[in-house]
């Protein structure tokens, strides 16, 4: 008659394996518990690995590090990361799983058969399921911490070009109100869904394969070393030859010869029958197990070295022997074997990263060379030789314009940062022959053309990217602050002391205030900037305000039009430009009014120094006040109809040319009542754009990114420098010293920590090196009309000419003579210097001291 498992059928087969998957895990190699997690871990590091080297490459490497060999050393360096990092998720486990074991009593961690075998009360059976439950929502909670920040790594690199560091966390915490303004593509949404439904479905798989088979508790590596006593061969026989007690072979940790026993009698065993057998089992074999404790040698003294020896390894030698390679590895090998959760431990708690380090943040002597400081047109006493940190007592030397100013009748001082303002949305600043404007009739600025006409332009001028970062240099002269998700104002820095615009303007008798239309909540500026120089701030809810009293607009008329309202502000970012200048307007003929009534009487003028931002044009560029949207505007068809992204192109240039009309009927405003003519005004964008490359990475368009419109207005001062066009490299950072230079410096001098130079004074065209950061791309140097492109850490150089190759397809460096590729080399290191002096300065708070320890 043939046995009952010669034919089995498939709840049988089913039954088999877990049964000799259930043997093998816990008596036959118990170490593959442990091996399980390594398995998976590395397996889904790998994968993600694999989606996100291209970009790894592509980003922080060149079309040379595209290779077999590049991507065997990263992934080999990645696998030990990885494994490293395991063994930190280990570590949590494990201890977990004692836990579990602990509350559980006689019953296994692992399994789900128990759950709902006979002879359990309601109660013991509701409070193992929900043991086992508790222990899956843990197991699936502890994976997915660990995965996240890898898979959030890759999308961010998929998508932005951008590593994940948890001060994303801290940035979305900060400015989560923020948050709904990004602009995210289908296709970004589609990499993130595909993102995240892989990492869920590998969470939740490896949490029911623990909860079912494994149980970290039966081994460990500490067994390898601790001496520990398995049954012997004759207890083994022993209980083998009991066919109805498997659970005694299974606990005392026998061998079994041939699972088909196992199999056979769990199969022919009821399940009522197994449970009483496990339970009479389990305490004869723990009376065995005592009566033999006595005879068990304790571990010997160098079990215990050995054991101590493992522990130090794996948790402190291996990472730093892992540490020291990385850092002494190409940076491109480095990006691709990066484990981000293991950086960031070690970022946060050790201030060490898995990456080749930056440059020195000492930048050498600053007298030896005119890189940083211009010996030739500033008159300054250092207070340190490798110091930006500074006395600057005057300036010297021939003048490129000048600007007539009368020291016992100082005129006001505006400076107005144009939000998006790119260089090539002015025909003025670009000129008919470039191939920038498609239709040479057709210019996005007319009011800004027709004003910098009658003042200074400066067709070659720079920022970096993002707003924030436009504050530390326009104000304060600086490099802006090198990090993707902070800036020198974040927080507010209160403890960082700083001396800038205005405080040189307060020395000088000056009244310093900053207004905005936008929110300044956002990257806290309202805790920084009445910190650091201020008298005043008015922001979004003081221009509604002063708008409603004087302007006639109810409070309605604030929400989109969809809402019922006329959309005199944006949807989240603040009150519309038309808005704002009005209201600056009303202040400054306001305050020029009590000027002539203090001077009437006999006082002080008190000048004025306001410092306004503009916020209309902000991307997405999809917020318009009702009455523009439904004005006649120019066509501009001819610079967006062949642009992949068309409609972003269209409607920024829409925009564009909305806050040109209200800046041109602001400066008309002025004038006509006699404001300019006691009123200096600079004009410059914040930063760039690029709508032409969409919202996902514009500021990869580096020159449009970063180059952007400037003028400066003085009416009645400037003489035969009126109409003007400066074409040698500025940047934001020149403002502080120029207009040092324009209303003279107080009498002992003004403290500074700057990079700037005055513009009024005369260097050879191309001498000077202009700096530039993009957190998310490189960094640059502006000569001339070349622009340098160089890595943080990379020997990577590009040379472009800023002028004739916006799009930077044509690299000039490889042409370069010897001599002049040294040069280059010169200017990257003194860039990659200048860079880490001023974000280890702000980290270390020491801006204006000499010693920074």
């Amino acid at each position: 008659m043939p046995h009952e498992l010669d034919n089995p059928d498939a709840s049988t087969l089913v039954a088999r394996l877990v049964i000799q998957t259930d043997w093998l895990l816990q008596q036959r190699c118990p170490s593959l518990n442990w091996a399980f997690v390594y398995i998976v871990g590395v397996i889904y590091a790998f994968a993600v690995r694999c989606t996100t080297t291209p970009s790894l490459i592509d980003t922080f490497g060149t079309k040379e590090d595209d290779t077999i060999g590049v991507k065997v050393a990263g992934f080999a360096l990645g696998l030990l990361e990885d494994l490293i990092w395991l063994n930190y998720l280990v570590l949590l486990l494990w201890p977990l799983d004692v836990a579990f074991a602990s509350c559980l009593k006689g019953y296994r961690v692992n399994g789900l058969r128990d759950c709902f075998e006979e002879g359990h009360s309601a109660r013991s059976r509701a409070l193992l399921i929900a043991m086992r439950f508790s222990r899956f929502v843990a197991w699936l909670l502890l994976f997915t911490v660990w995965a996240v920040p890898i898979a959030a790594d890759s999308v961010l690199m998929r998508t932005r070009s951008m590593r994940f560091t948890f001060e994303f966390v801290e940035m979305y915490l900060n400015d989560k109100s923020a948050a709904g303004s990004l602009q995210v593509s289908k296709q970004e949404l589609a990499i993130a869904y595909e993102m995240i439904g892989a990492t869920a479905a590998v969470a939740i798989a490896f949490a029911l394969v623990a909860v079912v088979w494994i149980d970290l508790t039966l081994w460990s590596p500490l067994h390898l070393f601790a001496g520990t006593r398995v049954a012997t061969k004759s207890e083994c026989e022993k209980s083998l030859a009991d066919a109805n007690n498997v659970y005694v072979v299974m606990e005392q940790g026998c061998g079994v010869n041939s699972s088909a026993e196992v199999d056979a009698q769990y199969l022919r065993t009821s399940t009522s029958r197994r449970r009483s057998e496990r339970k009479a089992s389990l305490p004869a074999i723990a009376d065995k197990r005592e009566e033999q404790g006595d005879n068990v040698p304790a571990p010997p003294v160098w079990a215990k070295a050995k054991t101590a020896a493992l522990i130090l390894f794996v948790l402190v030698a291996l990472p730093l022997v892992e540490l020291v390679t990385a850092c002494a590895c190409p940076t491109v090998i480095a990006h691709v074997a990066l484990n981000t959760d293991l950086n960031e431990l070690f970022r946060i708690w050790f201030c060490r990263e898995f990456l080749p380090g930056p440059s020195s943040s000492s930048l050498g002597s600053t007298t030896s060379d005119n890189y940083y400081i211009r010996r030739d047109t500033e008159i300054y006493t250092a207070f340190g030789d490798e110091v930006l940190y500074r006395r600057t007592t005057g300036f010297k030397g021939d003048l490129a314009f000048d600007v007539k100013v009368d020291q016992g009748d100082l005129p006001n001082v505006l400076v107005i940062a144009v939000e998006s303002f790119r260089y090539h949305d002015s025909q003025y600043l670009v000129g008919n022959s470039t191939y920038l404007l498609k239709d040479k009739n057709i210019t996005v600025t007319p009011n800004f053309d027709r004003w910098a006409k009658r003042g200074i332009a400066f067709r070659n001028f720079w920022s970096s990217w993002r707003t924030s970062r436009s504050v530390e240099s326009v104000l304060f002269a600086q490099i802006p602050y090198d990090s993707l998700t902070d800036s020198g104002t974040t927080g507010g820095r209160k403890r960082v002391r700083l001396a800038g615009m205005p405080q040189l303007l307060k020395a000088k008798g000056y009244e310093p205030t900053f207004t905005t239309g936008c929110r300044t909540d956002y990257d806290q500026w309202d805790k920084f900037l009445p910190s650091h120089g201020f008298d005043e701030v008015y922001s979004m809810n003081e221009f509604k305000a002063l708008a409603e009293q004087d302007l006639g607009i109810q409070p309605k008329d604030w929400a989109l039009a969809a809402d019922g309202g006329r959309a005199r502000a944006m949807s989240y970012w603040g009150v519309h430009d038309d808005v704002s200048f009005e209201v600056l307007g009303n202040m400054l003929m306001n305050k020029t009014a009590e000027q002539k009534m203090r001077v009437a009487n006999n006082q002080p003028k008190k000048p004025f120094f306001i410092n306004h931002y503009t916020i209309s044009s902000h991307s997405p560029f999809r917020d318009s006040p009702e009455w523009y949207v439904n004005a006649s505007k120019p066509d501009f068809s001819a610079l967006y109809k062949d642009e992949r992204n068309a409609e972003a192109v269209k409607n920024y240039l829409e925009l564009r040319y909305f806050t040109d009309m209200a800046l041109g009927k602001f400066l008309d405003r002025m004038a006509k009542h006699g404001v300019l003519n006691d009123t200096i005004v600079f004009i410059t964008g914040d930063h760039g754009q690029a709508p032409e490359y969409g919202f996902d990475l514009p500021e990869a368009r580096q020159i449009s990114a970063t180059r952007v419109a400037a003028a400066l207005i003085a009416e009645g001062r400037l003489g035969e420098s009126a109409g003007m066009i400066f074409d040698d490299a500025a940047a934001q950072y020149d403002l502080l010293n120029t207009v040092a230079d324009i209303v003279g410096v107080p009498g002992d001098g003004f403290i500074q920590s700057g990079v700037g130079r005055s513009l009024k004074r005369k260097v050879p065209f191309g001498e000077r090196a202009v700096w530039s950061n993009n957190p998310s791309q490189k960094l640059s140097a502006v000569r001339g009309h070349e622009r340098l492109q160089f890595d943080r850490i990379t020997s990577e150089m590009e040379l472009y000419d800023a002028d004739t190759d916006n799009e930077q397809t044509r690299d000039l460096y490889p042409a370069l003579t010897d001599e002049r590729k040294q040069e280059a080399k010169r200017l990257r290191d003194a860039g990659r210097r200048l860079n880490m002096y001023f974000k280890t300065r702000w980290d270390k708070e020491c801006i204006l001291r000499v010693d920074c320890k």
